[in-house]
C-alpha cells in the first residue's frame, strides 16, 4: 500500500472518531429532556381551568400554558397540557412521580409536598366589588357575604383570618361575577390579575373597584418531588432563557394589565 494513501485512510479516521466523541459529548438539553420519558416513565403537564392562567377553551390557552408550551417547544418534546379539576391536579402531582402542575401558589402547608422548581409571576389577592367601595380587610368583616373559590389560598387565607361570613362558590371565576351583579354577595375575593381578566371576558360594565393588595406571593410550575433532575434543570434554563430574550414578557403583556 502507498505510505501516502496509508497515512491519509489513518487521518480520515481519527477524524471520524474526533467528530463522534465531540457529537456524543455535546449531547444538549434537548436531548437529556427527550430522553426522560424513555427512561422514567411519561412526563405529565397538568393544570384546571384557571384563566387567565390556564384556559381550557377560548381564543387564549392562558399564560402559564403560553409558557409551558414554548419551553416544550423549545426543548423538542411538546407534552400535552391536560385540564382536570384542580384538587385532582394538585393531588396527583403530590403523590404520584413525573408531574407537573400550574399555576401553584408557595404556601405554608404546601411547601413540603411540591418542588419549587419556577417562580413564574406574583399574584396579589384583593376584594373586589361593583358597589364602587374600595374595602379593607377590616371593612370586609362587616359585610354579609364574600364569594370566594373553595380549597384555594384565597379561601385558606379568609379563613385563617377568622371570616365567617364567606359563599363558597366552586367557581374561579363566572359564578363570583354573576353573584356580584345579581347583589348575592357583596365583594369577591380573588387574585387581582383573574379578577381583571374575568372581568374584561364577561363584559362586565358596572365599575369595578379593587382593594390595595390584602397578601401576595407567587405562582410557581411546581413539580413532584419525584421528578428527572435532567429535565428539571432543563425547564429551568429554558425558561431562564425566555425571560432573557424577552419572550417572557411579551406572553404576559398579552394578559396580564395594570
Amino acid at each position: 500500500m502507498d505510505p501516502t494513501h496509508k497515512r491519509v485512510t489513518t487521518s480520515n479516521t481519527i477524524f471520524r472518531v474526533v467528530g463522534l466523541l465531540i457529537l456524543l459529548s455535546g449531547s444538549s438539553l434537548n436531548d437529556s429532556a427527550a430522553a426522560s420519558d424513555a427512561e422514567v416513565g411519561p412526563i405529565k403537564l397538568v393544570t384546571a381551568h384557571l384563566v387567565p392562567y390556564s384556559i381550557q377553551e377560548g381564543r387564549e390557552q392562558g399564560f402559564m400554558v403560553d409558557l409551558i408550551r414554548e419551553i416544550e417547544r423549545r426543548l423538542g418534546t411538546n407534552r400535552p397540557v391536560l385540564f382536570m379539576p384542580w384538587p385532582r391536579a394538585i393531588r396527583n402531582t403530590r403523590i404520584g412521580p413525573n408531574h407537573i402542575v400550574f399555576p401553584l401558589t408557595r404556601t405554608i402547608e404546601r411547601e413540603p409536598h411540591f418542588d419549587w422548581a419556577i417562580n413564574v409571576a406574583p399574584i396579589e389577592l384583593v376584594f373586589v366589588t361593583l358597589s364602587g367601595k374600595k374595602l379593607t380587610l377590616q371593612q370586609a368583616r362587616s359585610l354579609s357575604a364574600i364569594a370566594v373559590q373553595q380549597n384555594t389560598p384565597f379561601e385558606q387565607y379568609l379563613r385563617q383570618q377568622g371570616f365567617t361570613n364567606l359563599v363558597i362558590t366552586t367557581s374561579a371565576a363566572p359564578i363570583p361575577i354573576r353573584m356580584l351583579r345579581a347583589g348575592r354577595v357583596n365583594a369577591w375575593f380573588t387574585a387581582k390579575d383573574l379578577a381583571s381578566y374575568s372581568m374584561r371576558e364577561q363584559f362586565v360594565t358596572e365599575t369595578i373597584t379593587y382593594s390595595d393588595s390584602i397578601t401576595s406571593g407567587n405562582v410557581y410550575f411546581a413539580l413532584s418531588k419525584q421528578f428527572p433532575v435532567n429535565l428539571k434543570q432543563a425547564y429551568q434554563e429554558t425558561f431562564s432563557a425566555m425571560q432573557s430574550d424577552g419572550t417572557y414578557q411579551k406572553i404576559m403583556d398579552r394578559y396580564v394589565r395594570n
